[in-house]
């Protein structure tokens, strides 16, 4: 039971995340207001609006190989981390591709999630956790993460998706 809940609120989230993806897609060059300066589509994976932080890209891939780093690890117990380089995904398009790659490797996964899997504790990072507050902290850092993109989008001149919560 608990298992269904969750793969439905994952599904949700990955629909919702899918949309700061598609703000980046659609072939406009945007004034950065962080710089002032005219910025490119593909160049908008490389800025960078805070000093010292991550590029637009680099988080954004971040986000989608971490969705998938928890998913495959809480389903196999395989917990191997995958590239997020931008060397490796440079343009919006391939980090789209690889966001549906990732998506359905994430639903072939939850197809396989069940409420005992859930149940299991996992003794390999920073504390001892059961899978099902694994996958919750996978939401959690997974939506600070579009938050985060929302600040980068704004700072852009870019509308952040809309996400329509219950309230």
């Amino acid at each position: 039971m608990i298992s269904e809940f969750l793969k439905q609120a994952i599904l949700r989230h990955l629909e919702e995340t899918r949309h700061f993806i598609n703000a980046l897609t659609d072939g406009r060059a945007v004034v950065d207001l962080f710089r002032d300066n005219v910025v490119e589509p593909d160049q908008l994976l490389f800025t960078m609006p805070a000093k010292d932080g991550r590029s637009l890209g680099q988080i954004l891939l971040h986000l989608i190989r971490s969705l998938e780093f928890y998913t495959m690890g809480i389903v196999t117990n395989l917990w191997k981390p995958l590239s997020y380089s931008l060397v490796d995904y440079p343009t919006t398009p391939e980090i789209l591709l690889l966001y549906d790659s990732v998506v359905n490797s994430i639903i072939t996964h939850l197809d396989k999630l069940t409420d005992e899997m859930l149940m299991q504790i996992v003794d390999k990072f920073n504390r001892k956790a059961s899978k099902s507050e694994m996958l919750l902290e996978m939401l959690e850092h997974s939506i600070h993460h579009r938050g985060q993109l929302s600040v980068y989008l704004r700072l852009l001149g870019i509308t952040p998706p809309e996400i329509l919560y219950i309230i």
